[in-house]
């Protein structure tokens, strides 16, 4: 175990001290889907197309972009964190903490430093949002002896259809610096599965869809690890993890464990009010957040059910308004899903967290008309309960 992952395992061992004994919980099944399910669930990938296995940053980089249909095979550590330079510039501290070393810097986006103390914020070129690698259509990207790992640089499917992503880790993209990189950037995007892969020391978000139409995703048995040593909330947590705000979002998360995050498990919506992102949270375990958990905001539209949440401080972030949430807690609220699906829903779970209280029916409303095979074949495939 290195450092930073014994600091977590510190961390989560002092957030539990008080806690009631966790027999009950069943550990985290990496490996029971083995097919995509939910809204990605036709996506073939690279299937028909040969195999390559790229030899350098560059081979991967054309490969990834190649109008051919492929399997790129990805046997080693392709790490692009001084291969464009860095750059440096005044920025903020987002968060000044006792720690000097503990917070994130921010670059000067978005009214980001607006009030913030400025300060010099040094970043890797490789890792600067719009720079990832673009990942073309009909491709499978994957690790056959699980060592593959992108490292300092994200991957974006911009106007991309029928990729598939699994078996690897993406790692280390500016972690020190907030609008330093994203690891999976969604954009025009459709029929994509994400699928037992490792995300880990990002600057911004773990995956983020912009204002274009993303549909037919499924992200699946994905390891998001919020564990940090640049923390927004200057614990060791990290804030930045799934933003949904396309003009129409239709994703299936599920079966991913998220621990040590504070905040967008998801966020949904927030730009217009004609937009809507329709997010489907299944089956997914959810350890140790402190500060803001599912955030919907304007457009928004999630379906939460089958989730265990463990030592969440707030499920759902009170400072979200605007969007549609339902949690499906009781079996009364299981129940009216058949009148809408033809099936019951699965209740989530909770272990030293305590319940909320969404239940807007208007997600029903919306969902009931999505494709009933990805929804009902997504909670058919929860692995947990």
């Amino acid at each position: 175990m290195d450092a930073k992952h014994a600091k977590h395992a510190l961390l989560l061992l002092a957030a539990c001290a008080a806690c009631a004994p966790r027999a009950a919980v069943h550990a985290w099944n990496r490996d029971c889907i083995s097919a995509p399910v939910g809204f990605g669930r036709n996506v073939t990938g690279g299937t028909g197309g040969r195999t390559v296995i790229p030899t350098s940053i560059a081979e991967l980089k054309a490969y990834l972009a190649s109008s051919e249909t492929l399997i790129v095979n990805l046997n080693t550590t392709y790490d692009f964190t001084d291969a464009e330079g860095y750059n440096t510039t005044t920025g903020c501290w987002y968060s000044e903490c006792a720690d000097s070393n503990a917070g994130q810097k921010a670059l000067p986006l978005y009214n980001a430093c607006s009030g913030k103390t400025s300060t010099s914020v040094t970043y890797s070129v490789a890792g600067s949002r719009t720079l990832e690698l673009l990942v073309a259509s009909n491709k499978t990207v994957r690790s056959t002896n699980g060592l593959g790992v992108i490292k300092g640089k994200g991957l974006r499917l911009t106007g991309s259809s029928n990729v598939i992503i699994r078996d690897i880790t993406i790692s280390d993209i500016n972690p020190q610096v907030i609008w330093g990189g994203d690891a999976i950037v969604f954009n025009k995007a459709t029929n994509i599965w994400i699928h037992k892969c490792t995300i880990r020391n990002i600057g911004r978000q773990h995956l983020v869809s912009y204002v274009q139409e993303n549909t037919g995703i499924t992200v699946s048995s994905c390891l998001f690890d919020g564990t940090t040593d640049y923390s927004a909330y200057c614990d060791g947590t990290h804030y930045w993890l799934w933003l949904f705000w396309g003009t129409r979002d239709e994703v299936t998360l599920i079966n991913n464990r998220v621990v040590n995050v504070s905040g967008r498990t998801p966020h949904a919506g927030g730009e217009s009010s004609s937009d809507k992102s329709l997010i489907h949270l299944v089956g997914n375990e959810m350890d140790t957040n402190p500060h803001l958990g599912i955030q919907s905001q304007v457009g928004g539209y999630i379906l939460a059910e089958g989730n265990k949440f463990i030592n969440y401080s707030n499920p759902v972030a009170a400072s979200a308004t605007g969007g549609y949430l339902a949690m499906v807690n009781t079996a009364a609220q299981a129940a009216a899903c058949s009148s809408y699906f033809g099936e019951n829903c699965t209740a989530n779970a909770y272990e030293s967290t305590t319940a909320p209280t969404r239940w807007d029916l208007t997600v029903l409303n919306q969902f009931q008309f999505l494709d009933r095979a990805a929804v009902n074949g997504a909670r058919a495939a929860v692995c947990e309960v």
